[in-house]
């Protein structure tokens, strides 16, 4: 772990950190309630994470070294549909105006290219950090704003974002121009499937083909990533080390949508082999590890949470699709090991209902932060489980 400087130190050993340190150096798991307990938690929490922004932007993070971080242009694009989803699922329409403010945020902050910056926002838009898989994760929510509000300037948004994530793209439908290197270093990525997936939700409420064209030819290029077992090549973050099961999770998320959109199912059936894969790891060893090499075995000694949110959310998706019970099963247990390491009773709110970025918190990926991203995933995990199990229920025999 990188020095400290005398303020983190000093953060760092507020007895409430001390505390959720401590837990995770003995092992201590928090109580499991029902999934419908931990979805509330977990929404009540992206909205204090909004809120310390002030601005429409979710704050990327409460870090135990730093408090709550600024808004991060990425996941708060994604993070807009999981608002709306739950604003139906609850019936509660603050919500899907918290979606829009966010909107408003994003349009705010546009660079003239069309495109959208890399990292977190510091005050003002950085033109020179143009993001190919930021502006992806930012139109998936224009997408979902325009198919909300009918507003065009969310469709004229969404098209010039479009257009420059297109134009970047290289023939072979890869990315290797206008990557973020803000974290990762890795020079082509497939988990730039997200990107893939977010082109055909635009085309699909545009009607242009050129979108639909571009997120094929990537998914293409990307499912040549796809070895024997499962495991897909370029999907680090950093040449040489181990993908983290987050990225792993991006790629099947993003070869799905765009799969479902274009009716392909080599690309399903893709998802299939590694979801399922993963599902064997989990059954055989009860946890999955934080990262897997080429082989699908781990030295993590982490949990990646965010990365098993998203897995939970793919198998619940397959599990819609195929009605292979398994993929419901694994689900629940995984979502049972996330819901066991969140605490929705801390009096602290920046910490209450939050998703740690490893399990032990100290782990490989986002130390000792609780991430916006983790939680959006987590939300949307159980918002597809609590249907599903109520209606397997409702299907077996009596």
């Amino acid at each position: 772990m990188p020095s400290l400087s005398a303020a983190e130190v000093i953060r760092l050993a507020r007895p409430i950190h001390v505390g959720v340190l401590a837990s995770d150096v003995v092992g201590w798991t928090r109580p499991v309630h029902a999934s419908l307990t931990h979805l509330d938690a977990t929404m009540a929490w992206l909205c204090r994470a909004q809120d310390a922004t002030g601005d429409g932007g979710v704050s990327a993070c409460y870090s135990l070294l730093r408090g709550w971080d600024e808004p991060y242009p990425e996941t708060t694009g994604y993070i807009i549909p999981t608002f709306f989803d739950y604003a139906a699922f609850s019936g509660d329409t603050r919500y899907a105006d918290r979606a829009l403010r966010m909107g408003e945020w994003l349009l705010s902050i546009q660079l003239s290219s069309g495109a959208f910056q890399a990292g977190y926002f510091h005050g003002s838009p950085d033109e020179n950090s143009p993001s190919v898989f930021n502006s992806g994760q930012i139109l998936l929510g224009l997408t979902r704003l325009y198919r909300e509000s009918h507003e065009e300037r969310y469709l004229t948004s969404a098209r010039r974002a479009g257009d420059w994530i297109t134009k970047e793209q290289a023939e072979d439908g890869a990315w290797y121009g206008g990557l973020s290197f803000h974290g990762p270093t890795t020079p082509v990525r497939t988990y730039y499937a997200r990107v893939a997936w977010a082109l055909m939700e635009l085309a699909a409420i545009s009607g242009e083909p050129a979108y639909s064209e571009a997120g094929c030819r990537h998914a293409r290029w990307g499912l040549a990533q796809q070895q024997e077992n499962g495991w897909f090549r370029n999907n680090e973050f950093w040449p040489g080390h181990p993908p983290f099961t987050h990225t792993i999770a991006y790629v099947m998320e993003g070869l799905l949508g765009v799969g479902m959109h274009a009716r392909d199912q080599a690309l399903v059936d893709a998802v299939l082999k590694t979801a399922t894969r993963l599902m064997h790891l989990f059954e055989l060893r009860g946890n999955l590890a934080g990262d897997f090499d080429a082989t699908w075995k781990s030295k993590a000694t982490y949990r990646c949470m965010t990365g098993e949110a998203q897995v939970s959310g793919v198998w619940l998706q397959l599990y819609a699709l195929t009605r292979d019970v398994r993929f419901l099963n694994a689900s629940m247990k995984l979502n049972d090991r996330l819901k066991a390491s969140q605490d929705v009773r801390s009096h602290v709110g920046a910490i209450r209902g939050g998703v740690k970025g490893s399990q032990p918190l100290w782990g490989k990926y986002h130390r000792l932060a609780y991430v916006n991203w983790g939680a959006k995933f987590l939300a949307d995990a159980l918002m597809r489980e609590i249907p599903a199990v109520a209606q397997f229920g409702a299907d077996v025999p009596r």
